[in-house]
């Protein structure tokens, strides 16, 4: 019988070292970046939303980057910033990883050196430390989110069941963020590109007023942390959804540049995953 429920895979801790290959920019805001390296020769990635975490070099362009010792990362004293960003590609017979950065004012330190970098660039890539296979079983599939869950969702599509559709809903800030997405599968998308509103603001009443292709549907949200939370409210209250079949993740928070989303989120627990 196909799988039902998430599969959960712990990696050993890896620290990497890799070079920019190639970076292109499809729309103003994403910055599509390759990497490539020796170091990539034992790297997984068995589920679509898993992620790694990028190091920037410091300001004077040395990567400090935390040993693995006794199956643990120790990190230098001073220790360097780590974003997490969704394994959007990777290819082992050209050894080859693409991540997907969006671009914005004020962005944080990995925002700030993928506007910049080049070919040839180095960068520090930390895990993925675990994967969630997500289940396989089912006839139809939510997927939504905002910007940040892009990457997610177009690898997700990339690997959808055959024989089984998609409903896609994501929450753009306007009509350049909006990319092809394509799947072997029959799919329905649909960009949220309300102007004047944040883009993660639109997701639950969106939500709210769509009509599911079937009760037995597997939904995927992610996006900005506060408005999951009513995400998940929306999608709880959908008849033949559940618990068991709803996962939504906090990706960033608009009022912390810090935030860390490895943590449940759930109707009364904290604005994390």
């Amino acid at each position: 019988m196909p799988a039902r429920s998430i599969e959960l895979i712990r990696h050993a801790p890896r620290v990497r070292t890799l070079e920019v290959r190639r970076i292109a920019r499809p729309r103003p805001r994403y910055q599509l970046i390759t990497l490539t390296g020796d170091d990539l020769g034992d790297f997984q990635t068995p589920s679509p939303t898993d992620h790694v975490g990028i190091i920037p070099p410091a300001s004077d362009g040395e990567l400090r980057l935390p040993q693995v010792e006794e199956g643990r990362l120790r990190w230098p004293a001073a220790r360097p910033p780590m974003r997490e960003y969704t394994v959007r590609r990777f290819d082992p017979a050209s050894g080859e990883l693409d991540v997907r950065v969006l671009l914005h004012a004020g962005g944080g330190p990995v925002s700030r050196w993928a506007a910049a970098a080049r070919p040839g660039d180095r960068i520090g890539v930390v895990g993925p430390l675990s994967s969630k296979v997500m289940p396989d079983g089912y006839p139809n599939y939510l997927l939504a989110g905002d910007l940040t869950a892009v990457p997610a969702i177009a690898r997700w599509l990339s690997v959808l069941p055959e024989g089984a559709s998609a409903q896609v809903l994501i929450a753009a800030g306007g009509e350049d963020d909006v990319i092809e997405l394509r799947c072997a599968q029959p799919i329905s998308v649909r960009w949220l590109t309300e102007g004047g509103r944040p883009a993660a603001d639109q997701l639950p009443s969106a939500l709210r007023e769509l009509e599911l292709y079937a009760a037995d549907t597997w939904a995927w949200v992610a996006g900005e942390a506060v408005a999951m939370r009513e995400v998940r409210r929306v999608l709880l209250d959908k008849p033949g959804l559940t618990s068991e079949t709803v996962k939504v993740t906090g990706y960033w928070r608009r009022d912390r540049a810090d935030f860390d989303y490895e943590a449940p989120l759930d109707a009364d627990g904290p604005l994390m995953r």
